[in-house]
This record gives C-alpha cells, sequence and structure tokens, in this order.
C-alpha cells in the first residue's frame, strides 16, 4: 500500500481537505553544488565564415545529468522545510507540519490540512518558490482514485474506474458481449515461449504493463502476480503474453465497480 492510499484513506475519515501542488520545470531549481558540469557552446561567425566554439559553467541542474535528482531533492527538501515542514524521520517523502501534512512524488506534492484555509495558505507559500498550485486539484483527483465509504458498515472502497474504463477501451472489450474473468491469470505459470508466434496487436504492451503497475499499486493488488508474469516478457513478447494481459483486462471488466476495500479502525487497519 502507498503512502498515497493510506492518506487517501485518512483524508476521507477524518474529513481532510487536499491540494496537490507540482514544481515547475522541477530539476532547474536546484544549483550543482560540489559538481562541476560545462556546457559546449558553438557560436557561428557569419562575418569571417567560422565557428568558434565556447564553454560555459552551469550553476544549475539541468534534465539528464545523472546527479540532478539528488540535488533536486536536497533543494525541496530544504524548500519545504523552510515552510514550517521538517521532513519525518521514518519517512523521507513524508513532511510534517503543525496544520498541514505534505508527501512527495518527485516533484508532485499533496498536502493534507484539517482547514481548507490551512491547505490553501501553504500553496501560496509554494507559489512563492516556483511551485504551481493546483487549487481546483485534490490528490484523490490527480491519483485517479475514487472512494466510497459506507457509514453503516464503516467499509471503505478506493477505486479507479476511470483507468480501468481506459484500459478496457485499449483491449476494446467495452464493446460487444466480451465476457469478464474470474481469475487475472491462469493456473499455469507464463512461460517464455522461445519459438512462439511473435506478439501482434492493437495495444503497446509496455504501456499496458506500466497502467497495471499503477492500478496494482494503489487499488488492485490481486493483478500483481499476473501483470508482473507478464512484465518479464515486455522487450519480446509473443502472443501468449498479450493474451496474458488481455486476459487481466478481462477480469477488470468483471471487478470494475469493486477495488481495494478497506475496514480501517483506530487499532488496526483491516483489509478484506
Amino acid at each position: 500500500m502507498t503512502n498515497g492510499t493510506v492518506y487517501l484513506m485518512l483524508e476521507n475519515l477524518l474529513g481532510l481537505t487536499s491540494k496537490q501542488a507540482n514544481v515547475t520545470t522541477a530539476y532547474l531549481h536546484a544549483t550543482l553544488g560540489e559538481y562541476e558540469n560545462y556546457i559546449k557552446i558553438t557560436l557561428s561567425l557569419k562575418q569571417h565564415g567560422s565557428r568558434k566554439v565556447q564553454s560555459s559553467l552551469s550553476q544549475k541542474t539541468l534534465y539528464g545529468l545523472h546527479h540532478s535528482l539528488c540535488a533536486f531533492w536536497i533543494y525541496l527538501t530544504e524548500e519545504v522545510g523552510h515552510c514550517g515542514l521538517p521532513q519525518a524521520p521514518f519517512n523521507p517523502c513524508l513532511f510534517i507540519g503543525e496544520k498541514v501534512i505534505v508527501i512527495c512524488y518527485i516533484d508532485d506534492l499533496f498536502f493534507w490540512a484539517r482547514n481548507e484555509k490551512d491547505a490553501v495558505d501553504l500553496s501560496v507559500q509554494f507559489y512563492t518558490k516556483g511551485f504551481d498550485p493546483d487549487q481546483d486539484g485534490d490528490a484523490a483527483r490527480f491519483l485517479g482514485v475514487h472512494i466510497e465509504h459506507d457509514p453503516n458498515t464503516g467499509f471503505l472502497n478506493m477505486m479507479q474506474k476511470r483507468l480501468i474504463k481506459q484500459m478496457l477501451e485499449t483491449f476494446v472489450l467495452n464493446i460487444g458481449t466480451a465476457n469478464g474473468k474470474i481469475t487475472p491469470a491462469k493456473g499455469k505459470p507464463l512461460a517464455k515461449h522461445t519459438h512462439g508466434e511473435p506478439g501482434s496487436g492493437n495495444f503497446n504492451y509496455i504501456s499496458v504493463v506500466g497502467v497495471f503497475f499503477y492500478l496494482a499499486g494503489h487499488t488492485c493488488p490481486d493483478i500483481t502476480y499476473a501483470f508482473i508474469c507478464a512484465a518479464r516478457y515486455m522487450f519480446c513478447p509473443k502472443i501468449v503474453h498479450k493474451d496474458a494481459l488481455k486476459r487481466i483486462g478481462h477480469y477488470l471488466k468483471a471487478t470494475s465497480d469493486t477495488g481495494l476495500i478497506m475496514k480501517p479502525s483506530e487499532k488496526l487497519l483491516k483489509i478484506d
């Protein structure tokens, strides 16, 4: 279960409000520090019909440099800390303030507060530091997760219906009489099939594996084994491997109204 899933659950149970902010041109904010990076610049001299090459020392991190991510993370933790949200000692992606908590996903920040004004005030602070707050978006909307809470039973049902619908359209399972499956994989292990017929179809194998990875990490952990077996062959898929992915689609068609069902309590988080 991801950090985002846990806090989406707490948002629903505790009546918290959430906001989302994006760090625009993220890596360009950080400095290189002890690292040195020179940029070669070629100048065309039209008057003399020649070219001149100069080197310039970069002061900022750039996309494509192997140390840019580390430098950006140091910058981000410092700037969020300056907003009154120190980094949690038990989770480097979590920042805890007096009124607001923040989770970082690379260059996206999600923050939760009991009072919406506190969340808005923080987004304004982020804006002055080069972040781009989305005042109309919350964490659930950004992550594509829909939560249904039954106050009578206490159960939470977390679903990603829009993403599942997108997968059904990819596999052309949204029309006609395509049947669902009660399991995401067959009983036998998915073999390599070295001499099998190369995979063909109207969907991108790697892209579908990526979507299934996202679904499994948030609301559909039951497809994890099936899509990981198929992911092993994504650089040279055969027809049987594409059929395995499509079977997961059939399974999602049958279970689209049921996601990750939980019954949290003060002492224990139960997952059914």
